[in-house]
């Protein structure tokens, strides 16, 4: 029988083998127990508002979208502990998710006895990256002292493109932005499709990091 004091873990993974992995090693580590665990972000955002977490383990690609996108709506709710666990190990992946709140991030092919560490670990207030990951983040602070300086463009947005982004970065919705912008909710996401595929990301919170990178929008301060 679980103790009142356990810390409460979610999961988001969509994959049926994984998922299951995860609650298994959640329930054989004292001090643990599960909050909640769902496959997709439209169920972890609806389980999370009456299952409070201490901690979330959360994939990036998910079927209906990116694990940033439920951490953003889980972080306007509550502040739990946020630890990636996915299988992109690309610089974007991880700055972004790091920029987007992430307490940690984890590839999935860390070792159960690790991931169990990195979980009390985290929400002790260590931030646990893998090797991989934390390569990046030492590479960017290695290759720019003044991180205040704005790289130079490789791919150029429209200014409709532009200002979408700063709609979104703002925390304006699709619908939302359509209203600011006088064009149809279809047309946002057309704009959107042709930004993600420009700059090769697949979320809204990858295409702000990228766009506040080469200057095209301000950084939020």
């Amino acid at each position: 029988m679980k103790q009142e004091q356990d810390a409460r873990v979610g999961i988001l993974e969509d994959d049926d083998d994984m998922r299951g992995y995860l609650c298994m090693i959640i329930r054989q580590t004292e001090g643990l127990q599960i909050g909640f665990s769902a496959a997709t972000v439209a169920e972890a955002c609806a389980l999370c508002r009456n299952n409070p977490v201490d901690i979330c383990l959360v994939d990036l690609q998910l079927p209906d979208g990116s694990g940033l996108e439920f951490v953003e709506n889980i972080k306007a709710i509550s502040d739990p502990k946020i630890l990636i666990l996915t299988v992109l190990g690309d610089r974007t992946s991880v700055l972004v998710s790091l920029q987007a709140g992430a307490n940690g991030y984890l590839l999935k092919d860390t070792p159960p006895n690790q991931i169990r560490r990195d979980i009390k670990a985290t929400l002790d207030g260590a931030n646990p990256i893998s090797p991989q990951a934390a390569t990046h983040v030492l590479q960017m602070f290695k290759n720019s002292p003044d991180l205040t300086a704005t790289p130079k463009p490789k791919t150029l947005l429209t200014e409709r493109e532009k200002e979408i982004l700063v709609m979104f970065s703002k925390g304006l919705s699709y619908r939302e932005t359509a209203e600011v912008l006088s064009i149809s909710h279809h047309t946002v996401c057309d704009y959107v499709k042709a930004i993600y595929s420009k700059l090769k990301v697949h979320s809204r919170n990858e295409a702000i990091f990228e766009a506040t990178q080469m200057g095209w929008i301000n950084p939020i301060v």
